[in-house]
């Protein structure tokens, strides 16, 4: 953004093509997170920037917590941020393009399946309803939400314990999430 300012300026011809810029060249440290905390201070950033610089962070060894005390944000923004990014790079490009809102993008985060994530967004488009709780309702058809009364007399832990898994929601209530094997839940 400020390449492409300082090429404006230049090609109005208010400020030579020679210039010196003024920088700061840092030799330690992880480049993603003095550019993130630069962005931040100075402009807004699309959601998505943020989200696509705490995975950078993360993927360079970076902590969770480390990433929160870093930016003064909580553990769970970052984990939330976390699962923003890791949702269809499909899905991603769509937001960017707002295609989607911030709502509806936090709805497909209760599946990490990018392909029934994909599948979801298809029959979206041609659905009348696209609020955030049809999404979540699409994404888990099939579950059993752990609120069930088969689910509650099993228990979660016992369920897991026997190599189920439960989606979770880091947005919204889920009543303690969805669990994925039926089978399972029913053996």
């Amino acid at each position: 953004r400020r390449y492409r300012a300082l090429e404006l300026l230049v090609k109005r011809k208010r400020l030579a093509r020679t210039a010196p810029v003024p920088c700061i060249v840092r030799e330690g440290g992880i480049a993603e997170e003095d550019s993130l905390a630069e962005n931040v201070q100075r402009a807004p950033l699309h959601p998505l920037d943020q989200f696509r610089a705490f995975l950078a962070l993360r993927e360079k060894g970076q902590s969770e917590e480390e990433i929160a005390a870093a930016f003064f944000v909580s553990v769970a923004v970052v984990k939330q941020r976390l699962k923003l990014a890791s949702v269809s790079p499909k899905l991603l490009d769509v937001y960017a393009e707002d295609g989607l809102t911030l709502d509806q993008l936090m709805a497909f985060t209760v599946s990490g399946n990018h392909e029934r994530q994909e599948q979801v967004l298809e029959r979206l488009a041609q659905a009348y309803d696209k609020q955030p709780y049809v999404i979540r309702r699409m994404l888990t058809e099939g579950a059993v939400r752990a609120s069930d009364k088969r689910a509650r007399f099993i228990g979660i832990e016992a369920y897991e314990t026997a190599g189920g898994t439960v989606l979770r929601d880091l947005f919204q209530g889920d009543d303690g999430g969805w669990l994925q094997d039926v089978t399972l839940v029913d053996r």
